[in-house]
């Protein structure tokens, strides 16, 4: 399925060409959304959809890449050397060849490109801006650099108003476009009979999920903090963390030292997270940063109560006290009041499940978001 860079890309027929630039080995928030829109795109047939990804020469394919193959998607993979080395610039210049197309970027180096194809071809170039992570000074300055950097492209998309407005200056606001993330429809039901990993586990009471990179924005050491509040009130419950990152030894050891080591599993990074969310009672996002996560969006479809951080597109997405409970970032206490409040009422957090559920379509389905992609296309295309 993957199409070597020295491979010549023929045009289909006439349709206006959308050349996707993403860099990505893992199937995150940005790739997980690309593989919902693309095959929808194909399917429509107005456009023609080339996706692009860099790799290193010697690299085996990574889960993107079989992720983009089990869903019938062509991609043309852009080897290299080192990290930003060039030699890509001339096939993606070839693609970009044919009148009527248009690059368009998700993340930093992609926006390096980004700014090197428009002087080249004069094509113009969508930016999409997903979030952003403080694991380090490097990663910061990356976001920092993709700020500056996409500024300058035609169009700039968000994937929430919070996010447009921490990452899109005033000046370039008339650019912005808001295009939400979106969730597939129906989990398998099956699924929620089959609680097996709860018995793997070793679970006792309330299963409450953290689904997420393990570092320090992500705030799973506020969770394990409120965890301690509620195992001194006697509550009963065992915590999974799904994810890995730099925080994992960091949350390991704190775990141990607020007392609840004994509740707590980290699963590390999990292939296939539905079988998690037919095993879980609770979902809790503890972040102090975000940008529209994925992980509230797949709660609400698998009808999970959720305990959530006011933060980023999440006040847009649930209701505090109908579909879910909000508290502010950073207060452990208020977390653990919330989680309690849960646990100590099902019908409540059953009743909270279902409204999150019912909140989900048609406004955050795939087929709004690729109508919203393709509207965006059309405009860009002809303001030329």
């Amino acid at each position: 399925m993957s199409v070597p860079v020295f491979a010549h890309y023929p045009r289909i027929g006439f349709l206006p060409r959308i050349v996707v630039l993403i860099s990505t080995r893992i199937v995150g928030g940005p790739a997980k959304g690309l593989l919902q829109v693309i095959p929808e795109l194909n399917r429509r047939g107005h456009f023609e959809i080339v996706l692009c990804t860099f790799a290193n020469v010697s690299e085996r394919p990574s889960p993107f890449l079989l992720a983009c193959r089990a869903r019938g998607i062509r991609v043309v993979v852009l080897t290299q050397k080192f990290h930003w080395d060039p030699a890509p610039l001339m096939v993606l210049r070839a693609l970009l060849e044919p009148p009527g197309s248009l690059l368009q970027t998700h993340g930093y180096k992609e926006a390096v490109f980004g700014v090197a194809l428009r002087r080249l071809t004069g094509r113009p170039w969508i930016a999409f801006h997903h979030g952003t992570t403080e694991e380090n000074l490097k990663v910061r300055l990356y976001h920092r650099l993709n700020k500056v950097l996409t500024q300058r492209a035609n169009a700039i998309v968000a994937v929430s108003r919070e996010l447009a407005d921490r990452t899109v200056a005033p000046r370039h606001r008339a650019k912005l476009t808001i295009i939400e993330n979106a969730v597939e429809s129906e989990p398998s039901m099956a699924l929620l009979r089959t609680r097996t990993l709860r018995d793997k586990w070793a679970a006792k009471g309330c299963v409450i999920g953290c689904v997420g990179r393990l570092s320090r924005e992500k705030g799973q050491a506020l969770l394990i903090e409120a965890g301690g509040r509620l195992v001194r009130q006697g509550a009963v419950f065992t915590m999974v963390f799904v994810g890995d990152g730099p925080e994992r030894e960091f949350l390991v050891e704190k775990a141990q030292a607020s007392g609840i080591g004994s509740h707590v599993r980290f699963l590390g990074h999990v292939k296939s997270p539905s079988e998690i969310y037919a095993n879980l009672d609770m979902l809790v996002l503890p972040s102090f940063k975000e940008g529209m996560p994925n992980v509230i969006l797949e709660a609400m479809q698998w009808q999970l109560p959720i305990v959530s951080t006011s933060v980023g597109a999440v006040p847009e997405m649930l209701v505090h006290g109908v579909s879910g409970l909000l508290v502010r970032p950073g207060d452990a206490m208020a977390m653990a009041r919330a989680i309690a409040a849960l646990i100590g009422d099902q019908e409540k957090a059953m009743r909270m499940g279902a409204r999150a559920r019912l909140a989900l379509y048609p406004r955050f389905s795939p087929e709004k978001r690729v109508e919203r992609f393709e509207t965006l296309y059309r405009r860009v295309l002809e303001s030329l």
